[in-house]
C-alpha cells in the first residue's frame, strides 16, 4: 500500500527531512474519544483534526504528527483531575437536558493535557527546529487550550472569547504556532446552512459535527442507532424536534444530513484551513528574507 508522505510515522529520517526542508509545517491535530450521541463514532473530534491536517497538508506541504486522543473537558483553563473525577461521579444516564460529556468518552486532565501540549511544542521548535506549527484542536476544550498557550507567549493578544471562533498565530520560542478550532474556517457556511434548513442551534453531535464525521467514512456515522426502540440509550432517547431548554441535537435535525452537505462542509474548511496556513508560513519566509 503507498504510503502518505505526510504522515510523520510513515516517513523514513532521511525523508523526514526533505519534506521539511521544503516546507518546514508541523501539523497536530487533538481531541478526546467522547461521546457525541448514539449515531457517531467515538473519535469524532481527533479523527476530524487530524483528516483536515492531513488534507491541509496536501496543498500546503508539511509533516502531520499522528493522531493525537488526548484533549480536556470544560471551559478553560479546563477541568482539573479532581474536578474531572467529580464529574465521573455525577454521570446522571438518561437525563436529556444535560450535555453528556463522559461514558464512554476519556477526557484528561488541564494539568495533563496543557503540559503534554506544552512538552510537544517545545520538542517541535528546539528538537526538530520547524518554523512553523499548526496545532487543530478538534474539540472545544482542545482549541481554547492551545489558543490560550499562544496568548500566554504573546504578550499583548487578547484571550479568546468563550463561544468565539477565531484562529491565533503567535511566536513559541521563535517557531510561529496556528492553533485552530473547529469552527475557524466555516462557520458562515454552516450558519447560513442551518437557516436554509430551519436548525435552531449549532450544537453538539449535531448536523454540522456528524457530516465531518460522515465526509471521513460514511460508516463512522449510523443512524439507525437513534432508534430507541430497538437500541439502549446512554443518556436517552433523542427528541424528534427542538424544544425549549433543550442542549441536545435532535432527530429531525440529523435526518437533514446528507452527502453532499458533508463533502461541500469538508471541503470549504480543507480550502479556508490550508489558505490561512499558506499565508501564515509566507509571511515567515517573507520576514525571513527580508533580514538578510
Amino acid at each position: 500500500m503507498a504510503r502518505n508522505m505526510h504522515k510523520f510515522e510513515e516517513l523514513t529520517p532521511y525523508e523526514f527531512d526533505r519534506e521539511k526542508e521544503k516546507t518546514s509545517i508541523i501539523y497536530v491535530g487533538a481531541g478526546p474519544m467522547e461521546y457525541h450521541e448514539e449515531y457517531n463514532a467515538l473519535g469524532i473530534d481527533p479523527c476530524k483534526a487530524y483528516e483536515w491536517c492531513l488534507s491541509a497538508a496536501e496543498i500546503t506541504g508539511g509533516i502531520v504528527f499522528p493522531m493525537l486522543p488526548i484533549a480536556p473537558s470544560g471551559a478553560y483553563p479546563c477541568k482539573s483531575k479532581a474536578q474531572l473525577q467529580e464529574s465521573m461521579r455525577s454521570v446522571k444516564f438518561g437525563e436529556y437536558t444535560r450535555t453528556p460529556l463522559l461514558y464512554p468518552s476519556v477526557m484528561t486532565s488541564a494539568e495533563v493535557c496543557k503540559a503534554l501540549y506544552l512538552e510537544l511544542l517545545e520538542t517541535f521548535v528546539l528538537e526538530h527546529k520547524f518554523k512553523m506549527c499548526v496545532f487543530f484542536g478538534g474539540h472545544g476544550p482542545a482549541g481554547a487550550m492551545i489558543k490560550n498557550i499562544v496568548v500566554e507567549s504573546n504578550p499583548g493578544l487578547i484571550p479568546p472569547e468563550p463561544g468565539t471562533h477565531n484562529c491565533f498565530f503567535g511566536d513559541f520560542k521563535g517557531m510561529k504556532v496556528l492553533a485552530v478550532g473547529s469552527l475557524d474556517f466555516n462557520l458562515a457556511f454552516v450558519q447560513k446552512s442551518y437557516e436554509e434548513l430551519k436548525i435552531e442551534r449549532i450544537g453538539h453531535g449535531g448536523m454540522w459535527e456528524t457530516a465531518a464525521n460522515y465526509a471521513i467514512n460514511p460508516d463512522y456515522f449510523q443512524p439507525e442507532y437513534m432508534d430507541e426502540t430497538k437500541y439502549p440509550q446512554h443518556y436517552g432517547a433523542l427528541a424528534e424536534e427542538m424544544f425549549e431548554g433543550c442542549v441536545r441535537p435532535v432527530k429531525s435535525e440529523i435526518r437533514k444530513l446528507t452527502p453532499e452537505f458533508a463533502r461541500a462542509f469538508y471541503d470549504l474548511t480543507v480550502k479556508n484551513f490550508a489558505a490561512e496556513v499558506k499565508k501564515r508560513y509566507q509571511s515567515i519566509l517573507d520576514a525571513e528574507k527580508a533580514d538578510k
